[in-house]
């Protein structure tokens, strides 16, 4: 009896332990497929010397280790601009960059030190999964995207696995999209039912293009706008309104007195004098290294890149670097196949944003990162701030696409019928209303820019209410501050009047 028993109580231990297996191989009548959240750069850090006690952040870089650095050179940084010397200037740069970031480079064949890694990449774990809960794939943003690829793969089958679907839904943000690039390329879109693309450098971002060409300048008219335009993104506590609005105005009345001038002359005399040493000495010998950051080259700027970046003619890094090219030049046709095959697409990008103020190709308009026609696969657009030609609208026949700002023609692009565009979206910051046209993405069985009446394909990003609404025409400061009467507001209309008096 006693050995009857004993056998029963291990049948029902093997029993119950392999239960949540045989739970996964079924499949789940949710519904609803699970999710998969593509991070953006940097969504995982990367460490030197990982569980020992010389650890250290390099990525998102600590603070403190950034001090630290600072304070070692700061006697030699500031000797240097006493005396006006460029060479001392420049070695206190470049040893500052790599004792900083140095530790970051790959090697000749595209991988990383040893002792550097990104210990935590998450791993699939639970069978939870619904509108409100995603799995989140992280990984090493300096490698190769299709090792990315790979493991998003196995991530995908252990997914499904998980849930009992036989699909899933990818939500990329920023560089996630370099990930979804080479994916499709690797493996296709099967087992993929629905993918949004939020703010992605699909066809690469011209900061990324210019400064692995040299061409890096500072100019007062960007450098002005880009903090305008992240000023209401500030989170300034009490009295942020106030904040803000006094931030506004202080930008415009230094560049109106033409302090910011002198700040980008010292820039620019700065690049000049330093550039060629500190690109060739730190920049170069760390960024240039990394696949990760190739892929966002765009096209246009790849073969001058390779030779200003030393681009090694051979080798693993080599093969890597040209590999993505593949990738980024296949993705509007994987797009479109996906679709055709039943794949519900979602692209959707900011614009009228004031780009990175560090590169000539400054007037490209933007989500501040990512260049609009980057993101959104080819849509022509006016300069940051500013409507198309007159001469280009003109030509237009068919206006369906063309936002009632006249700003952006988005005819050009892959997938126009997928394609959305938030006017005054910074890259990637969060909206309340841009996560409902996610939910609609996701839910509907039919998905273009004319499903939604709520979400028209042109979107204006209102930050304050948590929102989005229809572009109706042209930026207006006295509608914007009458629908939100607030001190910057305020402030933005005040100087826009003043700006429109002197030009008149």
């Amino acid at each position: 009896m006693k050995k009857l028993i004993s056998l029963l109580i291990c049948a029902v231990i093997v029993f119950c332990s392999a239960s949540p297996a045989f739970a996964a191989g079924e499949g789940c009548n949710c519904g609803f497929s699970p999710i998969i959240y593509v991070g953006p750069l940097g969504c995982t850090p990367i460490v030197r010397d990982s569980g020992e006690e010389t650890e250290q952040q390099l990525w998102k870089i600590d603070t403190g280790f950034l001090l630290s650095n600072l304070k070692a050179v700061l006697p030699e940084l500031s000797k240097a601009i006493l005396i006006r010397d460029t060479d001392m200037l420049s070695d206190a740069l470049v040893e500052f960059v790599n004792s900083c970031f140095g530790d970051l480079a790959l090697d000749s064949e595209g991988k990383s030190k040893e002792n550097v890694t990104a210990p935590e990449l998450n791993i699939p774990q639970g069978n939870k999964h619904g509108i409100d809960s995603d799995y989140y794939f992280d990984y090493d943003f300096r490698l190769d995207p299709y090792e990315h690829a790979d493991r998003l793969h196995d991530f995908i089958e252990q997914v499904k696995a998980l849930t009992g679907h036989s699909s899933v839904k990818l939500k990329c943000s920023s560089m996630g999209g370099v990930v979804l690039s080479a994916y499709l390329d690797k493996y296709g879109y099967d087992g993929i039912d629905v993918i949004i693309c939020r703010c992605c450098p699909l066809l690469g971002t011209a900061v990324a293009g210019e400064a692995f060409c040299g061409k890096i300048e500072i100019n007062s008219t960007s450098l002005t706008r880009y903090g305008e335009d992240a000023i209401p993104f500030l989170e300034t506590g009490f009295a942020d309104d106030f904040i803000e609005g006094t931030l506004y105005a202080l930008l415009d009345t230094l560049r109106g007195a033409g302090v910011i001038d002198g700040i980008c002359a010292l820039g620019d005399k700065l690049i000049k004098d330093a550039g060629d040493k500190v690109f060739g000495k730190a920049l170069i010998p760390v960024f240039g290294t990394m696949p990760g950051i190739w892929a966002f080259v765009p096209e246009e700027y790849f073969d001058d890149a390779v030779k200003f970046m030393n681009l090694p003619s051979e080798g693993g890094l080599h093969d890597k670097v040209y590999a993505y090219r593949n990738a980024m030049a296949n993705i509007e046709d994987n797009l479109r196949a996906a679709r055709k095959d039943g794949v519900k697409i979602c692209i959707i990008c900011g614009y009228n944003v004031q780009r990175t103020p560090l590169v000539t190709l400054w007037k490209s308009t933007s989500d501040g990162t990512v260049d609009t026609k980057y993101a959104s696969l080819g849509a022509v657009c006016g300069d940051v701030k500013e409507p198309l030609d007159e001469s280009y609208l003109s030509g237009i026949e068919n206006r369906d696409y063309l936002s009632p700002d006249n700003m952006i023609d988005a005819s050009a692009c892959a997938l126009p019928e997928n394609t959305w565009f938030v006017r005054d979206w910074l890259h990637c910051n969060g909206n309340a209303g841009i996560d409902e046209l996610f939910n609609l993405v996701m839910t509907s069985d039919d998905v273009s820019v004319l499903s939604f009446e709520k979400f028209s394909q042109f979107l204006e990003a209102d930050d304050d209410a948590d929102t989005v609404y229809p572009v109706t025409g042209a930026p207006d400061e006295y509608a914007r501050f009458k629908a939100r009467p607030s001190y910057l507001n305020f402030i933005r209309l005040l100087f826009s009047f003043f700006k429109g008096l002197f030009k008149a």
